[in-house]
């Protein structure tokens, strides 16, 4: 999964040379805490946030008050990169360009975890089933029973680490309910 699968297209910006007062009064209709400063081919330069501009003079431009950051991520790069750059620096939004590091959109946890609820099934119904197993051949076996018992599967996880293996499955039908869980146990005692 790549990051322009997930991006928020036409992110609030403004252009290197603006005025306060146009930036700021920009922010407040939009109700913007912060906005990206382009330069004039649209390239990323920094951004602004509200708080370092609402008491300054209106007729200064805000180059003075944009901070430079380096981090982004391109709209080629895997969703995991820019979900990790998020989580270190617990950011709230972070911009989105393209190889010119033209400004092309943004990324923010909101919009990750209503794509991510959506990719997983959440709020539709089912139950959540949660599998140890030891290894792939176990991994195998517990899903070759999850076709074997016709289980409806609307979302799997796999969850490996060097503590524990997990399977983490979103259920929707199941016919026998008990049978499953029989055969699941056989499984499982059999590892």
């Amino acid at each position: 999964m790549l990051v322009k699968e997930f991006l928020t297209k036409d992110p609030a910006k403004t252009k290197e040379g603006s005025r306060v007062c146009d930036t700021r009064e920009l922010m407040e209709d939009k109700n913007f805490r912060i906005i990206f400063v382009v330069d004039g081919e649209e390239r990323l330069s920094g951004f602004l946030t509200y708080d370092s501009i609402k008491d300054k003079p209106g007729e200064r431009e805000i180059d003075d008050f944009v901070s430079r950051s380096t981090l982004h991520t391109q709209v080629d790069d895997p969703i995991d990169k820019a979900v990790s750059i998020i989580r270190e620096y617990g950011l709230m939004v972070l911009p989105v360009v393209d190889g010119e590091r033209k400004l092309v959109g943004v990324l923010t946890p909101g919009k990750l975890f209503e794509e991510f609820s959506e990719l997983l099934n959440f709020g539709e119904g089912g139950f959540w089933l949660t599998l140890e197993y030891e290894d792939s051949d176990s991994f195998d076996r517990l899903l070759s029973v999850m076709g074997e018992h016709d289980v409806e599967i609307l979302s799997l996880l796999n969850s490996t680490d060097e503590e524990r293996n997990r399977m983490i499955l979103k259920i929707g039908k199941v016919d026998d309910s008990e049978e499953l869980k029989r055969s699941l146990e056989k499984v499982m005692t059999d590892e």
